[in-house]
């Protein structure tokens, strides 16, 4: 067996009281994919940190082909070959794409570098003009973009920490498969995820992360059952899912409506187009298409944050169309937004304090301890800053408005993008449980498999208008139709 490339040697780091690694051992060979597992704060994104210099640990060390060093810099880490890409691109809005590129080579912007660039993006299956401004772009062409930036510098060791996260099914494979091509020509790759069936198809090895310690690694043979009892101790929380959903919900009056809505995007074209769907007490309503068919823009007029050109919304009969966020949280409207990091948390404040103000009202600690705790947020500490947690605790602290006040309806944006499978249990229990309790759900969301389990009726989005609607007590016996009616119509 070849030696390997890279080795962590007890590895260790601390935030105040809270252990993000402790003693972690690892070996990463050349042509291999080593998943590094964990539920949400296991210490999977601050290994890699350490990895690429973003991070020192308070003790052990680095080994890179058998030479001992700790990186105080991504730039040490990069001379070495080590690169890092994440759930959030790191890109400079203000420049092109080759600008970016150049910056990140430490090279001009050259023709050749241009013709290189292209050379790539076309083995990659990416057709993008180089010249378009980064802040023009997509999230989803931003990561792949990211990508090939790295790409383009040869990585010996590529850490791709939860990087697919955000992006839609149809192009996490393609994202997924180029990752698998760097294996294929003798690299190295940190694949770092919470989600078991994409672990397995992207691992050779297996390494499980639970509380900042190895708890174990695998070989190709393992199965799934294994890394989820490595990862949780316990796969009793797969029995509460099945008995924590009923679907067909009795019909009630509508709590939210939206009539005849026309929406524009930010470039002047229609993204909501014609959309019309109730919501009525105790239901959940799930609006499922191809990532930027207008879900994200009919989810953000629907709560005020985006303007309405024509049609109306209306929450508990009370025309809202014209009022501000704020009036329709004060009416009882809850938002769960895309993207926690910009605009569900205030990453400066402490877990406490974002609580305080999803709840609008003085808050005990005993209640903020609760939340946190049914939340099983890690650290459990409220005073914790937000921005020392991980993404998927990130995403519960955003969770926590659901918990905090009663809710006349919710709007919940792909909720459970970021969360390990417990966490998503959770966070879908909840939902289920303000449906339970009266509340109306209108679901966004990108993982069909979600929707169906957990809605009494589906709506398929595509191109801004509601082109199918399913409803039932089966909607599980629609799956094929709905994919279909996605991709085709």
């Amino acid at each position: 067996m070849s030696k390997p490339f890279l080795q962590t040697v007890n590895l260790c780091k601390r935030f105040g009281d809270v252990i993000a690694l402790s003693d972690v051992s690892l070996d990463v060979y050349p042509g291999e994919v080593l998943v590094v597992l964990g539920e949400n704060g296991s210490g999977k994104s601050t290994l890699a940190k350490i990895l690429y210099g973003l991070y020192f640990p308070d003790k052990g060390y680095i080994k890179v082909e058998g030479i001992s060093t700790v990186f105080s810099s991504p730039m040490e880490a990069k001379r070495k070959g080590i690169f890092l890409v994440s759930q959030r691109p790191q890109l400079i809005d203000d420049m092109t794409i080759l600008e970016n590129v150049a910056m990140f080579l430490g090279e001009p912007p050259s023709r050749d570098l241009r013709k290189r660039l292209y050379a790539l993006l076309n083995e990659l299956g990416i057709t993008i003009d180089i010249d378009r401004g980064v802040h023009t772009l997509s999230y989803t062409e931003k990561q792949f973009v990211d990508l090939a930036k790295v790409l383009m510098a040869r990585p010996r060791l590529l850490i791709v920490d939860e990087a697919a996260t955000y992006l839609p099914r149809e192009l996490k494979r393609r994202f997924l498969n180029i990752v698998k091509g760097l294996r294929a020509k003798g690299g190295s790759v940190i694949y770092i995820t919470h989600k078991i069936g994409e672990a397995i198809e992207m691992g050779d090895r297996f390494a499980v992360l639970r509380r900042g310690s190895v708890v174990g690694v695998f070989g190709l043979s393992v199965d799934a059952s294994t890394l989820r009892q490595a990862m949780f101790g316990s796969e009793e929380y797969l029995t509460r899912i099945a008995k924590g959903f009923t679907q067909g919900a009795p019909q009630k009056p509508p709590v939210l409506s939206v009539e005849n809505l026309l929406v524009f995007d930010e470039y002047g074209k229609p993204a909501v187009n014609g959309v019309t769907l109730t919501v009525g007490a105790g239901e959940i309503v799930a609006i499922v298409g191809i990532t930027g068919n207008g879900q994200k823009e009919l989810g953000e007029a629907v709560v005020g944050l985006r303007r309405v050109s024509r049609g109306r919304v209306r929450l508990n009969g009370v025309d809202v169309t014209h009022m501000p966020a704020c009036e329709r949280v004060r009416r009882g409207l809850v938002y769960v937004p895309e993207d926690p990091f910009r605009e569900g948390v205030a990453m400066r404040l402490t877990i406490a304090e974002n609580m305080k103000l999803f709840s609008q009202t003085k808050v005990s600690r005993e209640l903020l301890e609760t939340v946190t705790r049914k939340l099983d947020v890690s650290p459990s500490n409220p005073l914790v800053a937000v921005a020392k947690l991980s993404g998927g605790n990130v995403q519960k602290v955003s969770l926590s408005r659901l918990l905090l006040t009663t809710p006349k309806a919710v709007v919940a944006y792909s909720p459970t993008r970021m969360l390990d499978e417990k966490s998503r249990v959770l966070a879908l229990n909840m939902l289920q449980r303000l449906a339970d309790a009266g509340s109306a759900v209108l679901l966004l969301s990108e993982d069909l498999e979600e929707a169906l389990h957990v809605s009494t009726r589906v709506c398929v989005m595509v191109s801004g208008r509601i082109v199918r609607v399913f409803e039932g007590p089966d909607l599980e016996g629609y799956r094929e139709v709905i994919e279909r009616v996605m991709v085709h119509a």
